[in-house]
């Protein structure tokens, strides 16, 4: 075997070694008491990294991850991890139009899909792709943009989109052992602005890029903030540090560092810019764990990650690092860092509410018997300390589903059944849980419909022959809490069996809820086993009231005809679902089918796209017009 390739695998056995004993033996997890602390210099933050990196390597501290020498083109990137109508504007004929299923009101989020009551803005295949979409019988592609990278997903603002790519960019180093200059690869998150005034002629005219992958972003009073993570990486003797570019301009952003957060660390860079020409942009970078969760309100951006700790046999399980940023309306800055036990499910594991900080997570404790589970939920004030908190919430179960509303929290927990708490956080020093309802199966996604039901998109469960449990159909629920210590499950449907699948279950932004008519668009993928042929693949629109549950509405097939596709092949399972007026249009990887809300039958078009995977890559396009 060449020792060349010798080389390279023991090098990356030691890496793995590295990551992996960093993630065993690190301390627990403990509050930063004095804030980060900034780098005086470029020097500074190199010579702080090689001493970190070497004492990484002798196990005297949790260390850096470095990559040393060259990187594959594939190990550089981090991988990633309510419409409500609105009106275009005045009375008479704009039609009123759904928005993209936010978490918090006046925070909007990127999504690969928008629409401003005409037209219909969608990254397909690599290309941005722009829909006029009203009236619904003349529907057709205005404009298709081939875009750089990998585009992920998109805001709009007014007659502007910004679209979020991450690009690799390559340069050649030498390294040593090797007689010539090697490839190296730099993953960068990059935001090109469009002016599209012209809906049929887009016009890039910024493109703003910040070193990294890209984690996720919000936008909040015309400012989009950017969140990109890159890992340290040796090139020779050099380690590149964050870089901001503006066009031909480049930025070092300034880099801070924590004393008493335990590592392994990566620069996590907040960039903040408005989607205009010319406006300033603002970036920073910290020295932090690897994020994973981003929530964000009008006010405050948090990043957490999970902390590995505890020694084998030890009672400490992860715990969860969380940093608050307020936003100053474009110039972040650090205002806390927060810990809790155990780890978050997701963004709606956070909520922040007059001035409190609620965070439910899933804990682990470790013994010589095995690992325990519990859940629980934590309040901080304003300053980051402690109010209140639960412990020991269904113990030996898992958080599926969280949502926090007012002074609630509605909690699904799993292990076997699906226990339901409505939990009471009025008091911020002394939260109780008010009551509990148990069924079979499970909610992935909870949203409201009132203020006294709540609407659970999950899977139903059934009992196998040996005590087990297996998941079968997509199951919709709608939860009474009317009385709050006896929550009831006012009505539920199971749709399909096993192997029926919904994105709604993974991302909160495929669910539509029209809550002025009381509809509810469910994509779904209905099969009858797993490894059986799908059923059907579209959509189900139910009308819900707090009297009588769901009503079924309407079904819209995504595929032409009456075969839907091969097993393992979906291309036409429904991704998301918007609506002009009474046009509701619903989005899968290879079309947008336009149906009337009124009369499902009623059919007005199908828009084809440029197929692709869902992060924009694809080799099949359909005939589209040349602009």
């Amino acid at each position: 075997m060449n020792r060349h390739i010798i080389g390279a695998l023991l090098v990356g056995g030691l890496i793995v070694a590295l990551f992996i004993g960093a993630g065993l033996y690190n301390d627990p997890a403990s509050e930063s008491a004095d804030g980060p602390i900034p780098f005086a210099s470029a020097d500074e933050v190199r010579e702080f990294l090689h001493t970190a990196e070497w004492e990484s390597a002798t196990g005297w501290n949790d260390g850096l991850r470095i990559f040393p020498g060259a990187m594959t083109k594939d190990a550089v990137a981090i991988a990633p991890p309510m419409p409500s109508p609105q009106s275009i504007g005045g009375t008479g004929a704009s039609p009123e139009y759904s928005t993209t299923n936010i978490q918090v009101e006046g925070v909007d989020e990127a999504d690969f899909v928008k629409n401003d009551g005409r037209h219909i803005y969608i990254i397909a295949g690599g290309r941005f792709i722009i829909v006029d979409a009203y009236p619904p019988e003349n529907a057709r592609i205005i404009s298709n943009t081939t875009l750089s990278g990998t585009p992920r997903e998109m805001y709009l603002a007014g007659s502007s989109i910004a679209i979020i790519s991450e690009i690799t960019e390559e340069s050649f180093v030498t390294v040593e052992g090797s007689a010539a200059p090697v490839p190296v690869y730099r993953q960068v998150t990059a935001v090109a602005v469009y002016d599209c005034a012209d809906r049929s002629r887009p016009h890039l005219i910024r493109e703003v890029s910040a070193s990294g992958s890209y984690t996720s972003s919000r936008m909040t009073d015309g400012v989009i903030y950017l969140v990109s993570q890159e890992y340290p990486q040796r090139r020779g003797p050099d380690i590149p540090l964050p870089i901001v570019r503006d066009g031909d301009r480049i930025y070092d952003p300034e880099i801070w560092r924590f004393d008493d957060l335990p590592g392994p660390f990566v620069f996590q860079t907040i960039t903040a810019l408005r989607p205009t020409a010319t406006a300033a942009v603002r970036s920073e970078s910290y020295l932090v764990g690897y994020g994973t969760t981003i929530y964000a309100t009008q006010e405050n951006l948090y990043i957490t990650y999970t902390h590995y700790g505890g020694q084998p046999y030890g009672t400490t399980g992860p715990s969860t690092i969380i940093h608050r940023f307020e936003l100053r309306k474009g110039d972040p800055i650090w205002r806390q860092t927060m810990s809790v036990p155990g780890m978050m499910l997701n963004q709606f594991s956070m909520d922040e509410y007059r001035d409190h900080l609620r965070v439910a997570t899933t804990v682990e404790e470790y013994g010589r018997e095995g690992t325990q589970t519990s859940s629980r939920i934590t309040i901080f004030d304003r300053s980051g300390i402690v109010t209140g908190e639960i412990t020991g919430i269904a113990p030996t179960e898992r958080i599926f589903a969280a949502r926090f509303i007012g002074d609630r929290c509605y909690l699904v927990t799993f292990r076997q059944i699906d226990p339901f708490f409505v939990i009471d956080l009025s008091n911020p020093k002394n939260p109780a849980i008010l009551g509990e309802l148990k069924i079979p199966g499970y909610s992935d996604y909870l949203h409201p419909y009132d203020a006294n039901h709540i609407i659970g998109i999950g899977k139903d469960t059934k009992e196998t022959a040996w005590g087990g449990f297996a998941t079968t159909g997509v199951k919709i629920a709608l939860f009474d809490v009317s009385d709050v210590t006896k929550p009831d499950l006012l009505d539920s449907i199971t749709l399909g069996g096993e192997g029926s699948d919904s994105e709604v279950l993974r991302d909160h932004k495929a669910f539509y809820f029209n809550r002025k008519i009381g509809l509810m668009a469910l994509p779904i993928t209905v099969a009858d086993g797993y490894g059986r042929e799908y059923v059907w693949q579209g959509t189900y629109l139910y009308t819900i009231s707090a009297e009588s549950g769901f009503t079924l509405h309407g079904t819209i097939p995504q595929y032409a005809g009456d075969a839907p596709p091969e097993p393992g092949y979906w291309p036409t399972a429904v991704r998301r679902s918007l609506s002009i007026g009474d046009t509701i249009a619903t989005v899968s990887d290879t079309s947008i089918v336009l149906t009337d809300l009124r009369d499902t039958k009623k059919r007005y078009a199908e828009i084809l796209l440029p197929a692709g995977d869902r992060w924009g890559y694809g080799s099949w396009h359909p005939p589209l017009p040349a602009f």
